[in-house]
């Protein structure tokens, strides 16, 4: 037996897997927006419900091991000395630190480099075969590279603005996984998939990037050692620690998409389209490139295009009263029988926009129902994961969509990928694709198997033609950035 902890954006659970999924427990995250943009986590909180789920996955079911997965980006900044945190965690949909982004994007280096990659991407357009070369790529990604307040080199950066004397502490920084293998073993660890979605990490060279580190000022004294997802992190009550691999990486895994050109998108908190592109790092504007796993003898990358809110704004629309049970808005939207149009820029917009711009809600008559409202905020949704798949069409042949994620349920949502984009839609068996594939990569490090993905029990045919309704959604998105110029 395998236990599996995911601590995730909104709760940590636990999952016990022997083959099969057998118990999984689930307790909420204490998280905290003390003011507008910001979003904190009580990590002490955190790390003591872990250990309390490791406790008991050992004593119940004597599990031959432990896997960790996690959401992406959360900064946890604590003392070794005393061994706990200075301040809560930073979690990945934070937007506080625009300030030290703004600072940090006026370096001199960055600004050259940028001149630099916007040349080598116009040589690249009469010399192809340049695209090829590690260097090259690398020069690319700076062109269209800017410091961000959601990268965890920036929230870093601003945790370190916050100390006073530092000299007194004995500083240590690293991401949610990082966080929960120090308490649980005492090492400081992290995988190559949560290390490469920091925005410190360089791809290319694979290892923390020594001109990010300049620029922001971080020693990498402070960070963890990169490891291998399916290497021993160490031990918890004589239990190995292994199978370490961020969320979207874990479910790209246990979803099957191993090989390039392989495409899924996960529909939860907010919604992650996820590329392979095979044993090397490629570059694409708009699209961020990572790592999506690294393992013993295999090594893949992926470009990722990302909804800050998709499952959040339902939330939100059952917290303002227009729906009452989550699980009904697919039934809802089916039954709408009014056009509306919905920009969901709830906390900004994800890619490939990166802007923050008013949402807009067009098409208000006095004959539209809630139903309508749920309709066009699903349609949204769908229409900005076009977006992206749209991006990553012309990186790629994709020849359907596979899918997981609590959202993915929603027969609405999936179809209404399917009628956007023309692609067949897949969904997984387990939409907790990340549980379960931190478990499949535990599993492998224990030698159990090696390659085995979620079964695929519904797929959705393209339909109804919503080309035309997408072209003017789109219309409304520009609308709303003009809008923003001029409230500015």
């Amino acid at each position: 037996m395998i236990a599996v902890i995911d601590a995730g954006t909104t709760s940590i659970k636990l999952a016990v897997y022997d083959e099969k999924l057998v118990e999984i427990r689930r307790e909420p995250i204490l998280k905290h927006c003390p003011y507008p943009g910001w979003v904190e986590i009580d990590v002490e909180d955190l790390a003591k419900k872990a250990k309390e789920m490791a406790d008991y996955a050992i004593d119940k079911y004597r599990v031959e091991a432990i896997a960790i997965t996690n959401q992406r980006t959360t900064v946890v900044l604590w003392d070794e000395k005393t061994k706990k945190a200075l301040f809560p965690a930073i979690g990945w949909q934070d937007a506080r630190a625009l300030e030290v982004a703004v600072r940090l994007n006026k370096n001199v280096r960055i600004r050259i480099g940028k001149v630099f990659g916007k040349l080598v991407q116009n040589w690249t357009k009469v010399f192809p075969s340049i695209k090829k070369k590690d260097a090259v790529k690398w020069l690319m990604a700076v062109a269209d590279f800017s410091f961000n307040p959601t990268h965890s080199s920036v929230k870093l950066r601003w945790l370190l603005d916050q100390v006073k004397e530092p000299e007194k502490y004995e500083l240590k920084a690293g991401t949610i996984d990082s966080w929960l293998i120090y308490n649980l073993t005492g090492e400081h660890l992290t995988d190559y998939s949560n290390a490469g979605a920091t925005a410190l990490f360089d791809p290319f060279k694979f290892k923390w990037s020594e001109t990010i580190m300049e620029i922001a000022e971080i020693d990498e004294s402070l960070l963890p050692n990169v490891v291998e997802s399916d290497q021993i992190f160490g031990e918890y009550r004589k239990v190995p620690i292994t199978g370490v691999i961020a969320d979207q990486s874990a479910s790209l895994y246990s979803l099957g998409c191993w090989e390039r050109g392989e495409l899924k998108v996960t529909n939860g908190t907010g919604s992650f389209v996820d590329l392979n592109v095979g044993e090397n790092a490629e570059v694409f504007p708009k699209l961020l490139p990572l790592v999506a796993w690294k393992l013993k003898g295999e090594r893949r990358f992926m470009l990722e295009g990302l909804l800050y809110y998709s499952g959040s704004a339902v939330e939100l629309f059952k917290e303002l009263g227009i729906i009452n049970d989550v699980k009904k808005t697919s039934e809802l939207a089916f039954s709408s029988k009014n056009d509306l149009y919905l920009v969901p820029s709830f906390v900004g917009l994800g890619t490939p926009h990166y802007k923050s711009i008013p949402g807009l809600l067009c098409g208000i008559t006095n004959a539209m129902r809630r139903e309508d409202l749920v309709r066009a905020l699903l349609e949204s949704i769908a229409f900005r994961i076009a977006e992206i798949v749209e991006l990553m069409r012309k990186v790629e042949k994709i020849s359907h969509i596979r899918c997981d994620g609590e959202m993915s349920s929603n027969d609405f949502l999936l179809q209404c990928i399917a009628n956007v984009t023309r692609l067949k839609v897949k969904r997984s068996a387990d939409l907790s694709g990340s549980l379960f594939g931190a478990y499949l990569i535990a599993g492998r490090a224990l030698g159990k198997w090696k390659r085995v993905c979620a079964e695929i029990v519904d797929e959705f045919e393209p339909k109804e033609d919503l080309s035309g309704k997408f072209e003017k959604w789109k219309k409304l998105i520009s609308i709303s950035d003009r809008v923003a110029s001029k409230l500015r």
